[in-house]
């Protein structure tokens, strides 16, 4: 019995410390997050402003990277989000982000990987209705301190950090 467990877990060792063999080079995802800066923002303008924000839907994203080297991505990030003002449909404000983007893969397996990732750009908010027909632009950023994802071509993602994709958010992936 020692002697199974022994080989049992050497077996698993061996698998563990094997790397993937990364053979592709880009990366495609759609996500969907919570706890977006942008949600947190207009709730709190909402408080300061005569509007009172009642729903917020989003962050909703879409990103695409290329890695040069086995851990490093490079790519840019889409974002879109909208909330409504008061009860009234034709208050709403739309947020659109696009931000360049870094990923690095801190553990890469055959089926799993762990990363870190930074985006900084724009997000282009647009007010309509009830005198607030206007375009503003900001400085948009994603900062996801643990991100895991899992399976082979096609993977499951959920990242944790603060940004226009939100506190938590999570996806699906495809490498190719």
């Amino acid at each position: 019995m020692k002697r199974f467990l022994i080989m049992s877990v050497l077996a698993v060792a061996a698998v563990l410390s094997v790397n993937a063999q990364d053979e592709w080079k880009h990366e495609i995802g759609i996500s969907y997050g919570v706890g977006a800066f942008t949600d947190v923002n207009s709730s709190y303008l909402s408080g300061i402003f005569s509007g009172k924000q009642t729903s917020y839907i989003g962050p909703f994203g879409v990103e695409y990277f290329y890695r040069p080297k086995s851990r490093l991505g490079v790519g840019v990030l889409g974002t879109f989000s909208t909330c409504k003002w008061n009860d009234n449909d034709k208050e709403r404000t739309k947020y659109f982000g696009i931000m360049p983007a870094v990923k690095y893969n801190w553990l890469n397996r055959t089926h799993f990987s762990m990363y870190s990732k930074l985006a900084l750009g724009v997000i282009i908010g647009t007010d309509t209705g009830a005198d607030k027909d206007k375009t503003k632009a900001t400085f948009g950023w994603q900062a996801s301190a643990a991100g895991i994802e899992f399976g082979k071509s096609f993977r499951g993602f959920l990242e944790l950090g603060f940004g226009e994709q939100g506190i938590l958010l999570a996806g699906l992936r495809y490498k190719f």
